[in-house]
């Protein structure tokens, strides 16, 4: 029951965040092709959480100790990979697609924006939430949990219909599981979940031009449902404990 407690506060308190946030880049005329300042919506919960809650004994450090090069490396190129292969097919098999970069300056802003709200999001997704409810419950409910949680705070999303919204929340859900896989046992340190999640926030700007489209996002969310389950197949005994 506490635990649930938590996970309904840290999800009201991210929907205020984001929704406050919001209206802070509408007011203040913040280009959001830059920065998505919503996106630091579940970071800020996630700090009012650990304040609000100390007894909970959560720690989040920001830099691995034990996390070698390669674990940074597999952290990027694993989702830019699946993303370079999604293009790949898409465009061979669907529809053409091409990639246009703006001029040297806003890419600079654009690229350091992502990779901004990137560390907002996984602040509170993974720092917080998942880590949290690994060391609550197991690895395979955090994961399925938090991915649908994760998906369902994308309401951007929703205006592209309940399907769209089924593989989008499949995506999350493997997205969750491979970071589970990858960084559970270096606590989620924000340094690769953020350097995972602006991996795969630099595919998703490779495939803009079909992202509102539903054989994409099928692809999309078929993909990494099927890592999260062989994933899981590999790993279960890993996943039925808790951290």
């Amino acid at each position: 029951m506490k635990i649930l407690i938590r996970v309904a506060a840290f999800y009201g308190l991210t929907f205020v965040f984001t929704i406050i946030l919001a209206v802070v880049q509408q007011l203040s005329g913040v280009d959001a092709e830059k920065i998505i300042l919503p996106q630091f919506g579940p970071g800020v919960a996630a700090v009012v959480m650990m304040a609000w809650f100390r007894g909970d004994n959560l720690k989040i450090t920001i830099v691995p100790k034990r996390a070698s090069f390669p674990k940074y490396l597999v952290a990027f190129g694993f989702p830019m990979l699946v993303s370079t292969l999604l293009f790949l097919v898409y465009s061979q098999l669907i529809h053409p697609l091409t990639i246009s970069f703006p001029n040297a300056a806003s890419l600079t802003l654009m690229v350091g924006g992502m990779l901004l709200g990137a560390f907002g999001e996984e602040l509170g997704w993974r720092s917080y939430l998942q880590n949290l409810l690994d060391k609550r419950l197991n690895g395979l409910a955090a994961f399925l949990l938090v991915g649908v949680l994760w998906s369902l705070w994308h309401v951007g999303n929703y205006q592209n219909g309940v399907l769209y919204m089924l593989f989008f929340t499949l995506a999350t859900i493997g997205y969750s599981a491979t970071m589970a896989w990858l960084f559970r046992d270096d606590d989620y340190h924000l340094l690769l979940t953020g350097l995972f999640h602006f991996a795969v926030s630099l595919g998703f700007f490779m495939l803009k031009d079909a992202l509102a489209d539903l054989r994409l996002m099928a692809l999309n969310g078929l993909v990494w449902i099927g890592i999260a389950a062989v994933i899981v197949l590999f790993r279960k005994e890993d996943f039925r404990r808790t951290s």
